[in-house]
């Protein structure tokens, strides 16, 4: 029973993370800020290590965040006006100004960077959402620990 409960845990927070994350937004009526780019806004620095254009958007409902902030795990679903090539250049250049290191990178129809920070990988892949751009997935997961 305790290992369901370590695997149920996590699931139900992600839930309650990913509930408030699409709540409606209490922005004053006034503000010239919509609720859907203030929602949006809040999101993005919920993945507050990792570089995100600015004309980028994150899909709320295909994102999984656990632990928002500098120290956050999960998957980061982006939708980019950028094509393939740009994302992954700009993916390449702009990770270490998070601090990320480069692991690995592969370029193809579906590219795949890897980097290391402290004990966490970040894998991002990139692949074409046709005449709109691509589609980012960035997941960042723990360092397993060697027993």
């Amino acid at each position: 029973m305790p290992k369901f409960l370590s695997i149920i845990t996590p699931l139900l927070l992600a839930c309650l993370l990913l509930g408030a994350c699409s709540s409606v937004s209490t922005t004053p009526s006034n503000s010239k800020t919509s609720p859907t780019s203030a929602r949006e806004f809040a999101t993005s620095k919920s993945f507050a290590d990792i570089p995100i254009a600015a004309t980028d958007k994150v899909d709320i409902e295909k994102s999984l965040l656990l632990n928002p902030g500098d120290y956050w795990i999960g998957r980061a679903v982006l939708k980019s006006s950028l094509k393939e090539e740009e994302a992954f250049n700009y993916y390449k250049n702009n990770m270490s100004d998070y601090d990320w290191t480069t692991v690995t990178s592969v370029q193809s129809k579906v590219s795949i960077l890897t980097f290391e920070k402290f004990d966490r990988f970040a894998a991002v892949q990139i692949q074409s959402a046709g005449m709109r751009g691509s589609t980012i997935t960035i997941t960042v997961s723990p360092r397993e620990s060697s027993k």
